[in-house]
């Protein structure tokens, strides 16, 4: 597991293949290969971020994106665009952006569609 202390600062492309928490502030891109990412209550992500298992507690600006599961908790603040499967909202999270689950909905299948009743007569 990483953990990037709240004094650390780093601006640029960060590529993870672990775990990793955020305490300080990122500015640039993050990408998990593998692994969960958490920007921690003093944590900030001014970037664009990449992973499966992606939690908020801090502030991000940016798009996010999540292949399994994105959870904004009580304490987040986000802007930008989330792209997610699956999306928690914790009652208390700040969220101003879009948000695009179409992911969730074309590894569903397309929608069957359904014939009316027909009246009897």
């Amino acid at each position: 597991m990483t953990t990037l202390g709240p004094s650390l600062t780093i601006t640029g492309d960060i590529t993870s293949q672990e775990d990793m928490t955020v305490h300080g502030t990122v500015k640039g891109t993050l990408t998990m290969q593998q692994g969960a990412l958490v920007i921690a209550p003093s944590g900030k992500a001014e970037a664009n971020v990449q992973g499966a298992l992606i939690t908020v507690h801090g502030t991000a600006s940016g798009d996010l994106t999540a292949s399994t599961r994105l959870e904004l908790m009580d304490t987040a603040h986000v802007s930008g665009t989330i792209t997610a499967s699956t999306l928690v909202l914790r009652e208390g999270a700040v969220f101003n952006g879009i948000v695009d689950m179409s992911a969730k909905k074309a590894a569903a299948g397309k929608p069957k569609l359904v014939e009316p009743a027909q009246k009897a007569s």
